[in-house]
């Protein structure tokens, strides 16, 4: 007879970087229709007061889910070739979301409001999460082919980031063409446009590989051990960090976010976010150790699964709301707190029951279109 007391086995070794992934992503409806009631001057004063601080989550959200992400191919035996070729998937899914978001609705909207398509053909090049993703993806191949450890490529991020802070004052000044300007902006900070940028942004989930290269080959002894060591350098770090702040009379708000605007990192910034970020991984793991078998965890666990099918639905949704109020002729400042609040629950609950329902089935058509399919050499002649 098994003994009643005994705990249940968590459902998954790494609980605690697919439980951050879904929290990170199903608070994404939250943000971006925040975001975007605010750009297109819908936000009510009402909304407004809470914009700075949900909008905040822009920045602290992804670096999580970058670090996760950065975790999930550390340490793993995927080959560079198989890297790469996820990073030009998506690169491709990044592209086929903007068609759908921004460039066919700007096209209805063009012939209903006469409004220029330019812009929303802007909007398809700018700088965005998946964008990034297939970018890191593709220049982390090349170090993976090269065996350089992860410590080494921390070191190399830390110069990116030193680069683009040199670069951007520089192509501020010298880039104007607006198309050039959103190309630009993937790689190196451009303006606020550039929202995740290669070279500031790329030390997130190289901190996600070192974790992936520990903790994968750690024993479940070994790996409590270093979450206890994660935990008191991430809260030393930033403790000492604030303090800095403090004295210096800098504003801590501003620098968690950024002290230049929402998105591009620095190095206060950096500092700043990742010790938030690894603080909460740790501070997570004590949690699955708890909840690691439960029924929320299960579901969790399912909504982790499928956060490509939930990103995409969730931005789409919102995209389409926001094109549609103008031709709808909705006045500025209609979208109050009320209707903030239900329209995040509807997307959200829409999202969640798509994409775990249909989850599989939009990510077999996604993987179709995306893979790029190696041509059949000549056979050799007799």
């Amino acid at each position: 007879m098994s003994d009643k007391s005994e705990k249940k086995k968590p459902l998954t070794r790494f609980g605690e970087f697919e439980l951050l992934k879904a929290i990170a992503i199903m608070g994404l409806p939250a943000v971006h229709l925040m975001e975007e009631s605010m750009e297109a001057g819908y936000a009510s004063p009402g909304l407004l007061k809470f914009g700075t601080g949900i909008v905040g989550l822009c920045a602290f959200g992804p670096s999580v889910f970058m670090i996760c992400m950065g975790f999930g191919i550390g340490g793993g035996k995927t080959s560079a070739k198989g890297i790469r070729s996820s990073g030009i998937q998506f690169l491709l899914i990044g592209l086929i979301l903007n068609i759908v978001r921004w460039l066919i609705p700007g096209l209805i909207q063009m012939f209903v409001l006469h409004t220029p398509i330019l812009t929303d053909i802007n909007f398809c090049l700018q700088s965005d999460i998946y964008y990034f993703v297939g970018i890191f993806y593709i220049f982390y191949s090349f170090f993976k082919k090269k065996d350089v450890t992860p410590g080494r490529l921390i070191l190399i991020s830390m110069c990116m980031l030193t680069l683009n802070t040199v670069m951007t004052p520089w192509i501020q000044e010298t880039v104007k063409n607006p198309v050039i300007k959103s190309l630009l902006g993937n790689i190196v900070y451009v303006d606020e446009t550039s929202c995740f940028p290669l070279l500031s942004w790329a030390i997130f989930p190289s901190v996600g590989i070192l974790l992936g290269h520990i903790l994968k080959k750690a024993t479940e002894e070994q790996r409590e051990v270093y979450m206890r060591r994660l935990l008191d350098f991430s809260v030393v770090l930033f403790i000492s960090f604030v303090v800095f702040l403090f004295d210096y009379h800098i504003d801590i708000v501003k620098t968690i976010i950024s002290p230049v605007n929402d998105y591009i990192t620095d190095l206060p910034n950096v500092f700043l976010l990742l010790s938030l970020a690894l603080f909460l991984i740790g501070l997570t793991y004590y949690l699955c150790k708890k909840i690691g078998a439960s029924p929320f965890m299960a579901f969790m666990l399912k909504i982790s699964a499928f956060i490509i099918p939930f990103y995409l639905l969730q931005w789409i949704i919102i995209a389409w709301i926001f094109y549609i109020m103008p031709m709808l002729r909705m006045p500025e400042g209609c979208f109050t707190v009320p209707w903030y609040i239900l329209s995040v629950a509807v997307v959200t609950l829409i999202c969640i029951f798509v994409s775990t329902k249909h989850g599989m089935k939009i990510m077999k058509v996604l993987l179709k279109i995306t893979t790029i399919k190696k041509k059949k050499g000549k056979k050799a002649k007799k």
